[in-house]
């Protein structure tokens, strides 16, 4: 008994110590958002929450003037409210894989948490202060000089 306890102890300290050194588990949350978290929640929110918030709105849309005076845009609307749950749907998505994999998988499963070495946490920082300076989606004149920057770069190497 004492051989297989001590069997078990070594295999869960090599499977620690595999999972940190292979980045199994950032591999595992690509995946995961991927696959196996949207056929759950497809499950979930196309029988239960999908029907009711589309009915929903189509219903407040049915009963607008703009459903009996304009058809058209009547039904052109209903599919924007239909492309605008799926967004939703695709940010909770994201949100439960992230809550799954790393609080319940990695931290309380596993024994691990995932966190960034503090040079790593400064230049994230920085890069987070950096892009609220570009937080514009039109390009402006600093835009325009990086872009032909850039050009001229490629043009020369």
């Amino acid at each position: 008994m004492e051989t297989i306890n001590l069997f078990l102890d070594k295999f869960y300290k090599d499977f620690q110590e595999y999972t940190y050194k292979n980045q199994v588990l950032i591999a595992a949350s690509g995946f995961t958002i991927g696959i196996a978290t949207v056929d759950l929640l497809k499950g979930i929110l196309n029988d239960n929450i999908n029907p009711l918030i589309v009915n929903l709105f189509k219903n407040l849309l049915a009963i607008s003037p703009v459903a009996k005076k304009y058809p058209t845009i009547f039904h052109y609307l209903s599919n924007l409210t239909s492309i605008l749950w799926l967004f939703i749907v695709w940010i909770l998505t994201i949100f439960l894989s992230f809550f799954v994999i790393e609080y319940l998988l990695n931290r309380k499963i596993i024994g691990l948490s995932s966190s960034i070495p503090i040079e790593e946490k400064k230049d994230f920082i920085k890069e987070k202060i950096a892009s609220k300076d570009k937080n514009n989606i039109i390009p402006n004149e600093k835009d325009k000089k990086e872009i032909a920057i850039e050009k001229e770069l490629i043009e020369n190497y």
